[in-house]
């Protein structure tokens, strides 16, 4: 192992490090597994969560309260409007998503005119949505996005008819169906493999990236690590969620919801330029950014300490054990 890895030693007091998660989901399984397998420890880390939404996440990373945030979706919109943060992991590529519809819609061109329902403004719900109406040649601005809040606010908007369209995450919307709920709706559009973006990643300030290079590696490192056991152990990685969550465990929804986080994890934890670009594009244009003060990818994006995380555990061979 490098000199430059920080490496657990009796004596000496591991780096306390707090991190924002936004839920407790497969999503974020990665850090409950590394939590849970010690590889947080193993890297000299002294790992804290702190549950917090993206809107709370990003200025606290900003103030210097937490060192990172699993929040990267909502620091994006700050880091286009000139924010001194990175995205130094990518964990998905391709939403899980699924637009829903009353009877009246068969297309995305039927949304022309009408209002989707979503989570919030601005959030990976709208973003995936204007990218699909874009890629169809349909003006995304021709379609309404109404912010509704949790999940199963967002499905009876749909089931009372107040919306014609709703967009969810496919594991709720598997739920919602299986409970008899969406009786009359059908869905209209799958995202998974038809639109492609960043989004589930990890962000840290550029203070933290350029001044605690080291720590940042051994992070990285503890998430590779535990992104290598999910994508190993389904049944243990299921578990160590289960254990962060306060409802009781739906043994259904949690193997759906992990089967659906695997197939869209990014294979190497990052993105390409050309699909970072479009969605930096869109989300300049949502915070009324002119082109010419758009930051560079660089500027957004740094997975230089990821890729050399990832060397020095392939040049170890290192492989998750039960």
């Amino acid at each position: 192992m490098s000199a430059s890895v920080m490496i657990a030693q009796p004596g000496r007091a591991a780096q306390k490090l707090k991190i924002t998660l936004p839920a407790t989901e497969s999503n974020e399984a990665a850090y409950f597994i590394a939590q849970e397998k010690g590889y947080f420890a193993a890297e000299g880390l002294d790992v804290e969560f702190v549950y917090a939404g993206g809107g709370t996440a990003t200025p606290a990373l900003l103030s210097g309260t937490v060192d990172a945030s699993a929040s990267s979706a909502s620091a994006l919109s700050a880091i286009v409007r000139g924010a001194d943060l990175r995205i130094v992991l990518v964990f998905q590529d391709t939403p899980n998503y699924q637009l829903w519809a009353n009877p009246e819609i068969h297309s995305l061109s039927d949304l022309k005119g009408k209002s989707v329902g979503i989570a919030t403004r601005g959030d990976t719900f709208e973003i995936g949505t204007r990218l699909a109406l874009q890629n169809a040649g349909i003006p995304p601005d021709s379609v309404g996005y109404s912010p509704l809040g949790f999940s199963n606010t967002i499905a009876a908007a749909l089931v009372s008819n107040a919306l014609p369209a709703v967009v969810l995450d496919s594991t709720d919307s598997d739920r919602m169906r299986d409970s008899g709920q969406f009786k009359n709706a059908h869905v209209v559009f799958d995202y998974y493999r038809k639109v492609y973006m960043p989004y589930n990643g990890m962000v840290v300030s550029g203070k933290f990236l350029t001044g605690s290079p080291d720590v940042l590696k051994s992070l990285l490192r503890a998430l590779v690590k535990g992104t290598r056991y999910f994508r190993t152990f389904k049944a243990q990685s299921i578990a160590f969620t289960a254990k962060y969550q306060k409802t009781p465990p739906d043994a259904h929804a949690q193997s759906t919801d992990y089967d659906n986080m695997l197939k869209s994890l990014s294979p190497d934890l990052a993105v390409s330029d050309d699909l970072s670009r479009s969605d930096v594009d869109l989300r300049a244009s949502l915070n009324g950014v002119p082109k010419d003060q758009v930051p560079a990818l660089d500027k957004i994006y740094d997975f230089r300490p990821l890729r050399a995380a990832t060397a020095q555990l392939d040049a170890e061979r290192w492989k998750p054990s039960a």
